[in-house]
Order: structure tokens, then C-alpha cells, then sequence
């Protein structure tokens, strides 16, 4: 009886050594599926990871090439108003027909001064109080003004001289998009007073100084 029960004991350690074999492999087996999981994970990330990164660079782009023709789109608008109102305006009228905010405004409003400055142009946009204007130049004044009084032109001719000075030969359809079709009557005086010359161009008309233009104002700054 003391014999069988020996045996029993030594049976049972070895059932148990089986056991925890086993145990080990499962575990084992377990660990590696985790492993071939993680490490197909791995690879696939940076392939997610570059297209997610490529659209949000796309993303990003059209971002800023929308944002740099809206503020473009502001700066034409600005420089419209300033140009046509011939006074000071407040920012807060050019808000109002803009309908842009403030800090989107104010920036337009320095890249055009900036502009203006760098070019060496004879018009200058200068803050009065709470308003802009643009304006000749102080250095050219005295250029401008007996020729004014000489010429007795109309403000509105004056206007549109100035921007076929700043684009000679430009288009006479595309100066009256910009001021207007009072614009037919203002080239019709500036051209009988000699200070453009007409040539015709499919349905519209280019539009030049002259030498006589030269003479009074000089050559003007490009």
C-alpha cells in the first residue's frame, strides 16, 4: 500500500511539468500572433501616415492660395475706392464697401502703401486721422499744378490721364471697367487738348500719351 501510494506521487509532478509545458507553448504562440499584429501595424503606418500627410499639404495649399487672392481681390477693391473718391476715406466707410474685417483691411491698406513706396510711383496713400487718401506726390506738385490751371481739365478727365499714365497704352475698355463710361467723353477732351492719342483695336481703342503730355509732366516714374 505504501508502495502504490508512492507511486501516485511521483505521477503527479510529471502531469503537472506536462501542464505547465504546455501553458508555456500557448503562451508563447499568443505572444507571437501579438507580435506579427503589432509588426503589420508598423508597416502599414507610414504608408497612412504619407498619404494623410500629402492631403494635409493640399489641404494647406488651397488654404493659402485662397487666402492670397482674397486679400489680392481687397488691395483692387481699396485701391478703387482711394483712387475714385479723390478725399480722404475713413476705414470705416471702405469697411462697409468691402465688406472685409478690419485686420484683413488694415493689412490690404500697408501692402498698398508698400507698393506704392517701392515702386517709386508718383501717387502715395497716406493716413489722415482715422482715414487714407490717396494723393500726388508733394515733389510733384509743382509739375502738376500749372498744367491743371493751363488746361482747365475736368476732374474727371484728370482721372482718367492719370491711369493712362500709369498703363500707357492701355486698353480704353478696360479704363472704363475701371471709372466708368464716362470715360468715352474724358478720352474724346483729352485727345482734341493733345495729351493722348487714339488707335483702334478690334471693338475698343489703345490709348497713349503724347509728347506734349511729356513735355508739361515729364517722363513719369515706372
Amino acid at each position: 500500500m505504501t508502495g502504490e501510494i508512492m507511486v501516485e506521487e511521483k505521477k503527479m509532478p510529471e502531469e503537472e511539468s506536462k501542464y505547465q509545458e504546455a501553458e508555456k507553448k500557448e503562451s508563447v504562440d499568443e505572444t507571437q500572433l501579438d507580435q506579427q499584429n503589432i509588426d503589420s501595424s508598423i508597416v502599414n503606418l507610414p504608408e497612412k501616415s504619407k498619404q494623410q500627410s500629402h492631403q494635409g499639404k493640399q489641404e494647406l495649399m488651397q488654404e493659402v492660395l485662397v487666402a492670397d487672392s482674397n486679400v489680392a481681390n481687397l488691395e483692387q477693391k481699396v485701391e478703387a475706392i482711394l483712387f475714385m473718391a479723390g478725399k480722404s476715406v475713413s476705414i470705416t466707410d471702405i469697411q462697409k464697401i468691402t465688406g472685409a474685417d478690419l485686420i484683413s483691411l488694415k493689412q490690404a491698406i500697408s501692402n498698398l502703401q508698400h507698393w506704392y513706396s517701392s515702386r517709386k510711383s508718383w501717387l502715395e496713400i497716406i493716413k489722415v486721422d482715422k482715414s487714407y487718401l490717396m494723393r500726388l506726390k508733394p515733389e510733384y506738385t509743382d509739375i502738376v499744378t500749372p498744367i491743371v490751371q493751363e488746361t482747365e481739365l475736368s476732374k474727371r478727365s484728370l482721372r482718367v490721364l492719370a491711369v493712362i499714365a500709369k498703363n500707357n497704352g492701355v486698353l480704353q475698355s478696360k479704363v472704363v471697367k475701371m471709372l466708368g463710361p464716362s470715360v468715352y467723353d474724358a478720352v474724346k477732351e483729352l485727345k482734341q487738348k493733345g495729351y493722348i492719342t487714339t488707335e483702334v483695336k478690334g471693338h475698343s481703342k489703345i490709348l497713349k500719351l503724347t509728347k506734349k503730355f511729356t513735355t508739361y509732366f515729364g517722363e513719369i516714374p515706372v
